[in-house]
């Protein structure tokens, strides 16, 4: 029963206490860090963890989706799924697939600044239109 709990996320202290152990890196588990990408203070996400019924506006919701991609309703209600491209990422084609996986490898060996714009290259690969949009190919052979 306990796991079905943590599955649901009940209160909004629980979600935002996933989100802290799924930040990377050393940033994982800091609150300064989310309290950041929010633009709230690390006091309002301490009291977050600490007290479920307090509340998060929906400003600083909006920034965690727009910089962390998950969604708002989901952060303030717990209303799956969990992250804005979910439901997208389903439907995506086994190439598309492939090619968030060598972006993913590329992110892994990446350290500090260099994530930071490895991740905003992939959210800004998300906005162009599927007509658009061509196959990556990396030459394996250098």
């Amino acid at each position: 029963m306990q796991s079905y709990r943590l599955l649901s996320m009940e209160n909004i202290g629980d979600r935002i206490k996933m989100i802290l152990k799924e930040l990377d890196g050393p940033e994982r588990g800091k609150q300064t860090r989310l309290a950041e990408l929010a633009g709230c203070t690390k006091a309002l996400i301490g009291q977050l963890t600490r007290n479920p019924g307090q509340e998060l506006g929906y400003q600083y919701a909006k920034n965690i989706e727009k910089n962390l991609g998950y969604r708002v309703d989901w952060i303030l209600k717990g209303t799956l799924p969990k992250f804005a491209n979910e439901q997208e990422f389903s439907k995506q084609e086994t190439n598309d697939l492939d090619e968030l996986i060598e972006l993913t490898l590329l992110y892994r060996q990446a350290t500090g600044a260099a994530r930071i714009k490895l991740m905003k290259f992939a959210r800004a690969l998300d906005k162009v239109p599927t007509n658009l949009r061509k196959p990556i190919t990396i030459d394996k052979s250098k």
